[in-house]
């Protein structure tokens, strides 16, 4: 697959999962800032109501701007499956496996100590994995999203065509 001007969107061997249309409000430091219309898979996805799209008819995307797109331009965002994947995993994986882990040592360290309320031990090492692991998750946060991988990116820049830009924010919706 080509972008404009015949730039390849992504390495051969990577699939998208995601692709948006947009239009570029502003451009700062190799970045862009898209606003696109949400698709049906923002409407069907389960974590719809905890992204910054949230409820809104429009989201506002922050993606890597290879292309080198304008203000004004409709262009083409994609995420790539690996990294979709791959965050998805730690976004949900990682607080789980605190969660059981957590579990799992408060129900040994009762065993071992000969406590009683074997069930509120393992429930408040439950407790103390997940919060370890959401406090770990939050570390790494930061570093994981300057990773190309986990970020959109524009892969293609769209000719004027007969559809309307996504209106911005201050714009009435028709439908």
């Amino acid at each position: 697959m080509a972008g404009h001007g015949g730039q390849p969107d992504l390495q051969a061997d990577e699939r998208l999962l995601i692709r948006e249309t947009g239009t570029v409000e502003a451009v700062e430091a190799g970045l862009a800032l898209v606003r696109a219309r949400r698709s049906s898979a923002c409407r069907d996805c389960a974590s719809a109501g905890f992204c910054e799209a949230g409820a809104a008819a429009h989201a506002v995307i922050r993606a890597d701007n290879p292309l080198g797109a304008v203000p004004g331009q409709r262009v083409r965002v994609a995420v790539p499956a690996s990294g979709l994947l791959g965050g998805g995993l730690l976004l949900y994986g990682l607080p789980l496996a605190g969660l059981f882990a957590g579990m799992a040592a408060g129900l040994w360290l009762a065993a071992r100590r000969g406590a009683a309320g074997a069930d509120l031990w393992g429930a408040a090492g439950a407790l103390a994995g997940l919060l370890l692991a959401l406090a770990f998750q939050r570390l790494v946060n930061a570093r994981l999203a300057r990773a190309s991988r986990f970020r959109p990116r524009i892969v293609e820049i769209l000719p004027d065509g007969p559809s309307a830009p996504v209106p911005g924010p201050s714009a009435r919706s028709g439908s």
